[in-house]
C-alpha cells in the first residue's frame, strides 16, 4: 500500500526531533549518521525547509531535554502525540535507517526502536517490512 503524504502537514521539528533521537540513542552520533542527518536537513521534504539554526536549535533543545533527565521514552510518547499513524510509520522508518547508518544496530539503538514500536503501537507488517528493507541494504 502506497501512503501519500501532504509535506506541509508533517510536523517537521517532530520529525528532526526523532531522527536526533536515533542518532544518539547509543549515546554518540557515528560519521554516517551525522552524514545521513546531513542529508535529510538538506534533501527530505519535510525538514529541508528548515533554517540551520532551526535545526541547531532542535537538537540543542533534545539534547537539554535528555541532559536535564527526560528519559527518551517520554519524548517519544510527547513526539507521537502530535503525529498522525502515517506520520509516525514515517518517523519509524527514519529512526531505523538513522540507526542502521553505520551498519550495525547495537543494543541501545535496537531499544529505542522497540520503544518507538511499542510507544506508538507500529503494526507488526510495517516493523517487518522497515527491518527487511533495512537488513537489506545494511
Amino acid at each position: 500500500m502506497f501512503y501519500y503524504f501532504d509535506w506541509g502537514v508533517i510536523m517537521a521539528k517532530e520529525i528532526l526531533q526523532i531522527l536526533l533521537l536515533a542518532a544518539a540513542s547509543d549515546g554518540q552520533i557515528d560519521p554516517e549518521e551525522q552524514q545521513l542527518l546531513e542529508t535529510y536537513r538538506k534533501h527530505y521534504p519535510p525538514i529541508r525547509d528548515l533554517s540551520q539554526e532551526e535545526f541547531n536549535s532542535e537538537a540543542v533543545s533534545v539534547f537539554n531535554k535528555i541532559n536535564a533527565g527526560m528519559k527518551p521514552q517520554h519524548i517519544v510518547e510527547i513526539i507521537g502525540e502530535q503525529l498522525s499513524d502515517n506520520e509516525k510509520n514515517t518517523a519509524y522508518a527514519l529512526a531505523v535507517e538513522i540507526c542502521a547508518a553505520n551498519f550495525a544496530i547495537v543494543p541501545p539503538e535496537n531499544d529505542f526502536l522497540t520503544c518507538i514500536e511499542t510507544q506508538w503501537k507500529i503494526k507488526k507488517k510495517i516493523i517487518e517490512a522497515v527491518k527487511l528493507s533495512s537488513q537489506l541494504r545494511y
